[in-house]
């Protein structure tokens, strides 16, 4: 983990399975430019939290400091990729929703993992 702290901040169950298309389907997601398997809540849809994002307490979220002192990371990992939140300092968050390929990218890019995705090729595969 490059020396980044963990923390799980909520008790995984194994009984809940949740896909990327789940979360695709429940709110309003916006393709993040010139990405392939990237997506952010659109800001049109209300301020939530992971809990009330994920409708449920019952899924394990890791929690990671940032580079950046004003916010904290948030890592779920989902059955076909992951959900990456930012929490800002006045509590805000960002959701970023990501497919398996782009999840581990953008964890390596963040120094949660260490190993390198080069040449792990970029996801094509699209969901809406």
């Amino acid at each position: 983990m490059n020396g980044s702290f963990s923390q799980s901040i909520l008790h995984p169950a194994a009984s809940i399975k949740m896909k990327i298309e789940d979360l695709l389907k429940r709110y309003q997601w916006e393709q993040i430019p010139n990405t392939n398997g990237r997506f952010t809540l659109s800001q049109a849809e209300p301020s939530r939290t992971i809990t009330e994002l994920l409708g449920s307490a019952e899924i394990e979220v890791k929690q990671y400091p940032s580079a950046h002192q004003q916010e904290l990371i948030f890592v779920v990992e989902l059955e076909d990729g992951g959900l990456i939140s930012y929490q800002r300092k006045d509590a805000s968050f960002i959701h970023t929703l990501n497919s398996q390929n782009m999840f581990k990218r953008k964890q390596w890019e963040l120094g949660i993992i260490s190993y390198s995705p080069r040449g792990v090729p970029d996801d094509t595969s699209q969901e809406s």
